[in-house]
């Protein structure tokens, strides 16, 4: 069955010959036809939901049809109305317009401008039937999301707020539309959040808007909700959609798994520190114990080719013993638990000097040197892979460690050379196709105390390596 077919008309009209025109011309465009001529008629009718449009003499024999159009416009929401009458006066005219009417016509009627003001209605009620098909989709697809989704208009002001908002925020849709969406967001951000919007209408910049961010989020009981925030702006119908997902239980998952590598990083370096005693108090024993034998027997060989071969023997000892000594001190340099990170980096930069042949000077400045064992021993490694990088990288001769507060929280320390240095945007594509030059080891263990870091440098100009962290992160 098509539309036409299912679409009926209702005409009150009480003169025949306008009765049987207008009847033709609606007939003509496939619609069925139901006429009255009186008030009482009109309003006797029970199946207005049948009607797509209504056609009202305004002058029917026993009353005026402005007195009962409200009531038909509640009878038949879905209905268009037309108005006819053979008085031009203009108060009925604004008063009919008023009333949202979607034609008035004078008699005698222009039939093509009556015929096409038909069509022009039946068109428009099939694009908004459309729109409203759609509209109802799009509601149903938004109530079903398993984000909360939110629609504000360019004053801040909610417009929509479906059920996956109302779980996650814990206000009802009712109660919510209508109010300023600061009301969602913690302080001190609320306060200017309308400053926000005014600021990004006027200038078309915003951190928020087409992009992804991970926020906070205030429940109606005022506790702080972890969130991913997407908002798009929709210049057309004057609004911003934002989509909200929960983000509370992967942010746990994230501190779970950060405690968990904090622990595996201690119990590592525990791992270190009892091979480290192993080294030092068996085999470094034992290899001198064996050198000290060996030293005996020296004295009672005669043979210059024995002599030469215990002297080698000797040598080799020697060296054993000073790997296994260095070995110990990297795996547990003692005296960054007995003096503190500043000794420890002053024995590391005689270390690299010796090693190395690299001249390292030091500017700590004590007062700022952590306590946390774990935040120690990162900062100390960080900083000896970064010299390694410099020996191995920079072809620097010299470099130098600073250490200072930048807070009453966090410290800087910085290494920096006067190597050869590079570009920062061609190491940046390569440090993601390959992994950085050893540099995923100082970020993997930062983020075990929540340390950041980062590169300055420029080609000849040398390397400057700085890493944040806070004094206290165990």
């Amino acid at each position: 069955m098509s539309d036409q077919e299912r679409l009926s008309v209702l005409l009150a009209e009480p003169d025949p010959e306008s009765r049987l025109q207008i009847m033709q011309i609606i007939s003509a465009e496939g619609f069925q036809v139901d006429a009255v001529e009186t008030c009482e008629q009109l309003m006797s009718r029970e199946n207005w939901s049948d009607y797509f449009l209504i056609i009202l003499e305004h002058e029917l024999p026993d009353g005026n049809t402005d007195e009962f159009l409200p009531e038909i416009q509640q009878q038949a929401k879905n209905a268009e109305i037309m108005i006819i009458t053979s008085r031009s006066e203009v108060q009925s005219m604004v008063l009919a317009f008023r009333n949202e009417i979607a034609d008035y016509f004078i008699k005698p009627i222009d039939h093509e401008l009556f015929r096409n003001s038909v069509q022009r209605i039946r068109t428009e009620r099939a694009v908004s039937s459309k729109l409203r098909q759609t509209q109802a989709q799009l509601n149903a697809i938004v109530e079903s999301a398993i984000e909360a989704v939110i629609t504000i208009n360019r004053q801040g002001i909610i417009q929509s707020f479906n059920s996956a908002a109302e779980k996650m925020f814990g206000y009802s849709a009712a109660e919510i539309i209508g109010q300023n969406v600061s009301l969602l967001t913690p302080h001190p951000i609320r306060e200017h959040h309308d400053q926000f919007i005014a600021q990004y209408l006027k200038t078309g910049v915003s951190y928020i808007v087409g992009a992804r961010r991970e926020l906070q989020a205030s429940h109606r009981d005022g506790t702080l909700i972890p969130i991913e925030l997407s908002v798009t702006d929709l210049p057309q119908f004057e609004i911003f959609a934002g989509i909200i997902t929960d983000i509370s239980e992967r942010k746990q998952g994230e501190k779970k798994q950060a405690e968990l590598s904090r622990a595996v990083a201690v119990a590592a370096q525990q791992e270190r520190r009892q091979l480290a005693n192993i080294l030092h108090d068996h085999l470094q024993q034992l290899l001198v114990g064996v050198r000290i034998h060996l030293g005996i027997a020296r004295k009672g060989i005669h043979s210059e080719s024995e002599k030469q071969s215990l002297a080698r023997a000797d040598e080799l000892l020697n060296q054993s013993i000073e790997v296994t000594r260095s070995l110990t001190a990297e795996l547990n340099p003692v005296v960054l638990h007995e003096e503190g990170l500043p000794m420890a980096l002053e024995w590391l930069a005689h270390n690299m000097q010796e090693r190395y042949n690299l001249t390292v000077a030091l500017d700590l400045d004590q007062a700022v040197s952590p306590q946390a064992e774990l935040t120690k021993i990162v900062l100390y490694e960080c900083v000896r892979e970064i010299l390694f990088n410099v020996v191995k990288h920079a072809h620097a001769t010299r470099a130098q460690v600073g250490m200072h507060s930048i807070s009453n929280q966090e410290l800087e320390i910085t290494v920096s050379d006067d190597g050869v240095g590079f570009d920062l945007q061609q190491f940046d594509q390569q440090k993601t196709e390959s992994g950085g030059i050893g540099l995923s080891n100082i970020e993997y263990r930062l983020s075990l105390i929540n340390g950041k870091f980062w590169l300055d440098s420029s080609p000849g100009q040398g390397t400057k390596a700085h890493i944040i962290a806070t004094r206290e992160s165990d």
